[in-house]
């Protein structure tokens, strides 16, 4: 049916007054940016409320408008007759169950002619659902002129109706298009087409279109014929095409109707070339040639071990033809191979594998210290979860499918049991994970420290109903505790003797931004996901959401705060290849021997380590501190979440980590939604535990250092005497333990239950930069053996 397009889809040609909303793309823009809409609220307050998103246009507004400009765009149609058809459709959706909709009208002058009246719309679906109807003009339409368009939304607050594309246009005949077939040909697709309108002098341009990463169709001229028919060998199997024909004589007419083909072939792609591997301190490098087939799609990169076994994905849907594997296993040679998968959803034959060793040994990065975890019962399958997540242990930390679990850090009270208190929110409140900025904080508690947790109030403080969200626990010197929580975007404190509560609200926490080193519509990161300790001298330190450090002018836990350190993100303690990730969610702690912290790259599925002697000045750890496939149970069954955020630590009477805690999603946050098989928990995952050692050294330490002697510390679960493997051990600093060198045992002796170690201080590597020396080494049964001791400095 030949048309003339006044708005929306006019292919192969471009889009008619913006829309596809398209012209204006990005995450977020300002309704206003689009040069066609003009929008208005008419019931709500927020001007954020209504605006743009990669290809849609939204309102979460009680009653807003969206206008077009006057559809006066084609010089064919200028002056509306009586009886003429407007062919209308549109595409739209809503962000969540709900009762959001949405009505579409043409605005003659005086007139407004609604064409679809608040549609019904399916939410928590993110499925477009299209809407057409025809209108015929009328003798008061055509005294005005030409028409615009006019979508009133309606919605509740925060909840999107979103407008993903509006067509508007006049049923013409007299201006027909060819009409187009097609049809697959062997391996070529046929194309054909009839036209009323063609004379001997005709010459018809095909076009094939594609989806550009906007989500718009791109068209491009495949051919120029004066036959009825060509044939398409050109294209790549697998890929969606559309096709428009246009007939060429004085003019180019409007286009045909749009045939759609994807043809799938069930030929393997060849798979990559000549693989490579490039060795780091902590990572390796892989390369590869691409795939001589024109198919390809992606590739994906698996990871097995020194003997080509136990093979697994690491990395999947890789455009580029090199990845930068974050995770090697070290000490270890690691083994990979690259696979091509094309269009039509086939995978090449592996490449000719390419092994590496990192230059790190095992326990160099936070990341090593990770265990597998317990299984309390049997792991069941049924239960919520994305495939990579189940079978799992519903035991670990806690879960529930009725409840989303975000955060929270375990605490062991004097009352010998194991408390968190963590964020939550109604699984199937209406907008699924988003509902997160109406959390409130639970308190549970477990007698293991794995779990399960179970809740012991509902709400862990009687102020603001229980609303909050990232909670902290911060130990205190007297044996208290002081407790974080984010409540109407303001950090706020309670203190309580014990992790039962009651938990008194102290007030909110001020921060002086005068000279803070941060960028002030960033000053917002002050008071959100903080994360504490309390100083000897009962001061405070809080790490920042963007892992800035802040200083109390006294002991008031309620400040003021003094920022004192720049953000993680772009800071030059970071080395080149993880410094510019976008950093949040930090945990510090500090034991007797160094600061310690935690911070999670939300963007890269990862998150890295610093130890710090003060708190202040901070050492990048390198590698990990854990990433998205780190999690495995005793049995070698392995999870694979979608993201681990929140990290939070457990500590023992000696301020060691023994668990990290971790909120875990199963899918992408905005694909878990209301009442469906996805959801959030948190999980504890057991780490080894660093061993307890004394410095017996009297004098300072210095890579000229002779002798040096360490006591190490037995205690339940460790004999010092028995249990280490002597030959493996090795001391010094960091930079070169970590690399497996350092000062070997010379010799040992019992002292009581414990033992005494005496290194050769040949190359233990010690400098004025050091502040802790470290052991590393193994059991007599092969597992880690890892352990801290305070240096004297020349400062003390």
């Amino acid at each position: 049916m030949a048309q003339i397009v006044l708005l929306g889809d006019n292919a192969p040609f471009d889009n008619v007054y913006d829309g596809d909303f398209s012209m204006v793309w990005g995450y977020w823009r300002r309704a206003e940016q689009s040069p066609y809409w003009k929008t208005s609220i008419i019931k709500g307050e927020d001007e954020k409320a209504i605006g743009l998103h990669q290809g849609s246009l939204f309102s979460m507004c009680e009653e807003s408008i969206a206008e077009s400009k006057v559809l006066n765009s084609n010089p064919k149609y200028q002056e509306p007759k009586v009886g003429d058809i407007i062919n209308w459709s549109f595409g739209a959706d809503l962000e969540y169950i709900s009762e959001g909709t949405l009505s579409l009208s043409l605005v003659f002058g005086d007139y407004e002619r609604v064409l679809a009246k608040k549609v019904k719309l399916k939410g928590s679906d993110k499925i477009t659902e299209h809407f057409q109807g025809i209108y015929r003009i009328n003798n008061q339409d055509a005294s005005q002129g030409l028409p615009f368009v006019r979508v009133r939304f309606y919605s509740q607050k925060d909840i999107k109706v979103y407008l993903n594309y509006v067509n508007i246009a006049v049923q013409a005949p007299e201006f027909a298009g060819p009409k187009l077939n097609g049809k697959q040909k062997q391996e070529t697709i046929a194309l054909s087409w009839t036209d009323v309108n063609a004379d001997s002098s005709s010459i018809f341009k095909v076009y094939r279109g594609q989806a550009s990463l906007k989500g718009n169709m791109v068209y491009h001229v495949i051919g120029e014929t004066p036959n009825n028919s060509l044939i398409d060998s050109s294209f790549i199997p697998g890929v969606e095409y559309t096709y428009v024909v246009t007939r060429l004589n004085k003019e180019e007419s409007v286009g045909s109707n749009k045939l759609t083909i994807r043809l799938k072939d069930g030929s393997q792609p060849l798979p990559p070339l000549n693989v490579a591997t490039e060795s780091f301190d902590a990572e390796v490098k892989v390369s590869w040639d691409k795939s001589l087939s024109k198919d390809v799609s992606y590739y994906s990169v698996y990871r097995g071990d020194a003997h080509g076994q136990n093979k697994e994905p690491i990395a999947y849907h890789l455009n580029a033809t090199s990845y930068l594997d974050f995770t090697p296993s070290k000490g270890v040679e690691n083994t990979y191979w690259i696979y091509a998968h094309d269009y039509s959803g086939n995978r090449s034959e592996a490449s000719k594998l390419s092994k590496a060793k990192v230059k790190m040994v095992k326990g160099a990065s936070f990341s090593d210290l990770i265990k597998p975890m317990p299984i309390f019962k049997k792991l069941s399958a049924n239960t919520w979860g994305a495939p990579g997540v189940v079978p799992r242990d519903i035991d670990n930390g806690i879960e529930d499918p009725n409840w989303s679990y975000w955060g929270g850090r375990p605490v062991k009270d004097k009352d010998g049991k194991y408390h968190m208190c963590v964020t939550r929110w109604p699984a199937n409140a209406t907008k699924g994970h988003w509902e997160w900025p109406n959390s409130t904080v639970a308190h549970v508690e477990s007698n293991e420290p794995t779990g399960p947790y179970k809740v012991k109030d509902s709400i862990a403080y009687q102020f603001a109903d229980g609303f909050g969200h990232n909670p902290d626990i911060v130990l205190l010197n007297d044996g208290s505790y002081l407790l974080y929580s984010l409540i109407d975007w303001e950090a706020h404190l309670f203190k309580s003797n014990t992790m039962n509560g009651p938990w008194k609200h102290l007030g909110i926490m001020e921060v002086d931004t005068e000279g803070a080193p941060e960028k002030p519509e960033l000053f917002y990161r002050f008071y959100r996901n903080l994360s504490g300790v309390q100083l000897l001298d009962d001061t405070f330190l809080f790490v920042t959401k963007g892992g800035a450090i802040m200083k109390s002018k006294g002991s008031n836990p309620l400040g003021p705060y003094k920022v004192i350190t720049k953000p993680i993100q772009g800071n030059i303690i970071i080395p080149e290849k993880y410094r510019n990730s976008n950093y949040e969610d930090p945990v510090l702690w500090k034991d007797d021997v160094q600061f310690h912290m935690i911070i999670n790259a939300f963007w890269d599925y990862r998150a890295i380590y610093l130890r710090s002697p003060d708190g202040v000045n901070w050492k990048f750890n390198p590698g990990t501190a854990y990433t998205a496939n780190s999690t495995m149970y005793e049995d070698g069954t392995k999870t694979y979440w979608y993201k681990l955020e929140r990290p939070h630590i457990l500590q023992d009477e000696f301020g060691r980590a023994t668990h990290l805690s971790l909120a875990v999603i199963d899918v992408p946050k905005a694909d878990d939604l209301a009442r469906d098989n996805h959801n959030s928990k948190n999980i504890i995952v057991p780490l080894t535990k660093h061993k307890r050692l004394k410095l017996l050294n009297k004098d300072l330490i210095t890579n000229t250092t002779k002798t040096i002697k360490i006591l190490v510390i037995s205690e339940d679960g460790f004999d010092a005497q028995n249990d280490i493997n002597l030959a493996s051990l090795k001391f010094g600093a960091p930079e070169v333990v970590d690399f497996g060198k350092g000062a070997s045992v010379k010799k040992v002796r019992k002292q009581g239950n414990d033992l005494i170690i005496e290194f050769n201080g040949q190359g233990n590597g010690i400098t004025n930069a050091n502040f802790a020396g470290k052991l590393l080494g193994k059991t007599t049964s092969g597992e880690l053996i890892i352990g801290y001791v305070k240096l004297k400095t020349k400062s003390k």
